[in-house]
């Protein structure tokens, strides 16, 4: 889970690397601002990009930052709501850009470091990696291997930062802590940006990350509701069209990319995890509850393929949650497979006749097309 810019950057500043004076805006009386001038206005929420979707703006007067301010507050910036802007006085140099992330493949850490930083890093084909072990001082060796072209003093400051920005990771079990751009001046390396994704798993070790979490609820909403509820909901679009109720973190993410690749919206991902429900429907219950709160919901699949989970017991559980939730109007489509299945089909025919349950996905695809197209039964659905 990405922190905002705001929090990844205090966390930034308590290990030692230096940010711009800045200022938080949460309504329309500003704040004494830092500094003279001009500023950079940047829209807060836990994603990137936010620059070429409008959600960076520099300002030169105090009247320009409170319009910026106001024009962003309230709204949505790629599917997050915007409900604080950072302000911060412009920093200058020449931009580099440095980050330390998890390489699961390799059980180590890779270190990625460009002599130009900026929005266009993707693009501008300049940033070289290595990999090393997980430890602060092969991070150190790797940073020194790629920024040996770097003239003195900036070098000796990069490598301090690097190593920071390592200490950091490792200590807060970070999977990523990125830096873009770094500002390199002729006095010191300042964080113009920060991008740090914090692993969910980890935060029962780590108060302070816990702690920034549940201070922002709306800001961190589905990471909120994993730490209460202890699983996995990420709502991904939330003008999406289909309510997915899953378990299993890549089966999830293949039904997300079939739909995708068939040009339909799914609303969210979800890891169920059936094994912890325990005979009781209420985590479907609150998972449909999530679901059914946006307007833009026309059908729900769920696709379960059980190992463990007695899949009779599910389709119980199933009926029993929807019977729970009014709020549930759209059509419900159920793919099962594995333990159970042929007694799952038999309890949920008879307790929901109107459902469609299968073991082909295909069929439950089709299926959901349909309904999302608009066509009933008598269209033949």
């Amino acid at each position: 889970m990405m922190l905002i810019e705001a929090d990844g950057k205090a966390l930034l500043a308590a290990a030692g690397i230096a940010v711009p004076p800045a200022a938080l805006v949460t309504g329309d009386t500003l704040p004494a601002l830092p500094g003279q001038g001009p500023w950079m206005v940047k829209a807060q929420v836990p994603v990137g990009g936010r620059g070429k979707a409008g959600g960076v703006v520099r300002c030169v007067t105090e009247s320009e930052v409170s319009i910026a301010t106001r024009r962003m507050l309230g709204t949505r910036l790629k599917g997050h709501p915007v409900d604080a802007c950072l302000v911060e006085q412009v920093a200058s140099g020449d931009e580099r850009y440095l980050s330390v992330m998890v390489d699961a493949a390799s059980y180590g850490l890779r270190v990625i470091y460009a002599a130009q930083g900026g929005v266009e890093i993707e693009t501008a084909g300049a940033a070289q990696g290595r990999l090393c072990a997980p430890h602060a001082g092969a991070v150190t060796e790797a940073l020194d291997e790629l920024i040996g072209g770097e003239p003195e003093p900036a070098r000796a400051r990069i490598a301090a930062v690097g190593k920071a920005l390592a200490a950091l990771l490792l200590q807060r079990e970070l999977a990523l802590a990125e830096i873009n751009p770094l500002f390199v001046s002729d006095t010191a390396c300042v964080a113009g940006d920060a991008k740090l994704v914090v692993d969910l798993n980890a935060v029962d070790r780590q108060p302070e990350i816990a702690a920034l979490i549940a201070a922002r609820p709306d800001t961190y909403l589905d990471a909120n509701r994993k730490i209460a509820e202890g699983f996995d909901y990420v709502e991904l679009d939330p003008d999406g069209e289909i309510g997915l109720v899953t378990t299993g973190a890549g089966l999830s993410m293949m039904l997300i990319d079939e739909l995708t690749a068939r040009g339909a919206k799914p609303l969210n991902f979800c890891d169920i995890r059936t094994g912890q429900m325990r005979g009781s429907p209420a985590r479907l219950i609150r998972v449909l509850e999530w679901i059914g709160s946006r307007p833009s919901l026309k059908a729900i699949l769920v696709n379960i393929f059980a190992g463990i989970t007695d899949l009779a017991e599910f389709a119980g559980l199933l009926a029993a949650a929807l019977d729970r939730s009014p709020g549930i109007t759209v059509p419900v489509v159920a793919r099962l497979v594995g333990r159970g299945a042929a007694e799952a089909k038999r309890i949920l025919g008879e307790q929901r006749p109107e459902m469609l349950v299968t073991e082909d996905l295909e069929e439950a695809l089709q299926r959901i097309d349909r309904i999302v197209q608009g066509r009933t039964v008598r269209d033949g659905l």
